[in-house]
């Protein structure tokens, strides 16, 4: 008669319901693997989210003749993963819609990056959006 449909587990990824929480709809770029809970999203030029951190080239000009050139990919900070999110190892079709916090009060520790990133980088950026971070005291 009952199933069970899932658990809940506390993460402690938000910390406080004294500023509002609000959510908002992204496609991430496929390829990514996967994007865990409290994962910091950036938004590409291309409109697409990537995990913080990563560097995306882009090609511009002629690639036929090797007239063209690579830059990096302007990117902003949009928000922070709300779920667990697969993007397959493949960074080919569709983008892969998910959602994301775009302004709360979030538990620092719980927010992950790129590896070869910091959190801290990201900070000024993401109070400049209305998301800010704290440290929470573990028992």
């Amino acid at each position: 008669m009952f199933v069970n449909e899932g658990t809940f587990t506390p993460d402690s990824l938000i910390v406080s319901p004294d500023s509002p929480v609000l959510k908002e709809g992204i496609g991430l770029k496929p390829g990514q693997g996967t994007l865990k809970r409290g994962t910091i999203i950036c938004k590409g030029t291309d409109g697409s989210g990537y995990i913080a951190g990563k560097t995306v080239t882009v090609s511009s000009g002629d690639g036929e003749t090797g007239s063209g050139s690579t830059t990096n990919m302007t990117m902003k900070v949009f928000g922070i993963l709300t779920d667990d999110t697969e993007t397959g190892d493949k960074a080919e079709g569709d983008d892969i819609p998910a959602v994301v916090y775009t302004t709360g009060i979030f538990n620092r520790a719980a927010l992950s990056v790129y590896t070869e990133a910091a959190v801290a980088t990201f900070e000024d950026e993401l109070k400049g959006i209305g998301i800010h971070l704290r440290n929470v005291q573990t028992i």
